[in-house]
């Protein structure tokens, strides 16, 4: 199980980190001798806590019935907390005083008040997001190696599915008949097609096998398609639905070279761009006059650039942030950003290109602001229009 290590590490930091924030503002509303605000914080810390843990560490194992319920819960808990200890923040600090005005205590009423109204409403606010809303986008780049049998070919990029409890098969189907729309010539799909289990991705076969296009669906499995031990019985379901998995492997269509590089073996991109060691692969891609990379995660655009400063990659794996903060002209401000130096849209290596899709489904809190599920058209061109 690739990166559990590392999981179990940021989920733990995460939950400590969480606590902390918590447990200080329980403390100051101790030290203010608000001991009703101070009892209930304790109890919405507790949950909050349980929610967490249980998110992040043992949700895998649950159906997602119950983990749509505790998630559920946690929201609300959460939002409710963290806006009531925002008003009373930012209300009248008492004076500690035993004797307090009725004024005071209906103003205390009022702020509580306000303050569970507006924390259901954020966690209800979670709770309505709906994956449907996709956005198309629609791109052109150029490749002056580009044969002329392939110039305007559409390619179709999808990513990071994450079927589980908070995309269902209906999502996918929606998804489907929103790519069909687009006239593909080629689908690519870059990894994450569940979130842990491979059985999770049993429902969304049905609407899978309606993804097709006359060059066909190629893919690339990633980090999350390897937890539990998933990528064996993944990769069948995948091959029964018609989506031909790419591990590390490469195929030519229509005058370019389409090559698949599995997350479990990204390094050796690395390992090939620093001289110490070039697989078959790499050969083949160093040598490739249009070669187009499927890859989950975009981190090795560097490397891929070198071997071959004329390819086009095409990755996902960060969400496009998730949660982002819109800056305007096409600029954003999210922590994904603290991790990677590639989270969405183009990048540029020389002559060399990256695009990074959003994806389609979310990990951790299921909720995307700024940074909405997306389908890229992207249309080949051999010289500029």
């Amino acid at each position: 199980m690739p990166d559990a290590r590392d999981y179990i590490i940021v989920a733990g930091v995460t939950v400590a980190a969480a606590l902390a924030v918590l447990s200080g503002s329980l403390f100051v509303l101790w030290r203010a001798k608000w001991r009703i605000e101070f009892i209930v914080g304790c109890g919405a810390v507790l949950v909050v806590a349980a929610v967490l843990s249980y998110w992040l560490l043992w949700y895998k194992a649950s159906p997602p019935a119950m983990v749509r319920t505790v998630a559920l819960a946690g929201w609300v808990c959460a939002g409710t907390l963290g806006v009531w200890l925002m008003v009373r923040a930012l209300g009248e600090m008492p004076s500690g005083s035993r004797h307090h005005s009725i004024q005071a205590e209906r103003r205390r009423l009022v702020r509580n008040g306000i303050a569970v109204v507006a924390g259901v409403a954020v966690g209800r606010t979670i709770a309505a997001y709906d994956p449907a809303d996709v956005t198309i986008e629609q791109h052109e780049c150029v490749l002056p190696e580009l044969p002329r049998s392939a110039d305007g070919m559409r390619v179709v990029l999808i990513g990071d599915l994450h079927a589980g409890p908070f995309l269902e098969p209906k999502h996918l189907a929606y998804y489907i008949e929103c790519i069909r729309r687009q006239s593909p010539d080629l689908c690519v799909i870059v990894g994450d097609f569940i979130t842990a289990s491979a059985s999770d991705f049993r429902d969304f076969c049905r609407p899978m096998r309606e993804l097709t296009a006359p060059l066909g669906v190629y893919a690339v499995l990633g980090n999350h398609d390897y937890f539990n031990g998933a990528a064996p019985t993944l990769s069948r379901m995948l091959n029964d639905c018609g989506v031909v998995l790419l591990d590390d492997q490469t195929v030519a269509l229509d005058g370019i070279e389409l090559f698949g590089i599995s997350d479990h073996q990204r390094q050796a991109a690395l390992l090939a761009a620093s001289g110490v060691e070039r697989s078959s692969l790499m050969e083949q891609l160093g040598q490739s006059a249009c070669p187009i990379v499927l890859v989950h995660r975009p981190f090795v655009f560097d490397a891929l650039a070198a071997i071959n400063p004329r390819s086009l990659v095409l990755a996902g794996h960060t969400h496009g942030g998730q949660l982002a903060l819109e800056l305007g002209s096409n600029q954003h401000l999210t922590l994904t950003q603290l991790f990677s130096p590639y989270v969405r849209g183009w990048y540029h290596r020389g002559s060399a290109h990256l695009y990074v899709t959003r994806g389609l489904g979310t990990i951790g809190v299921p909720l995307r602001i700024g940074s909405p599920p997306e389908i890229t058209t992207i249309v080949l061109r051999s010289h500029a229009a």
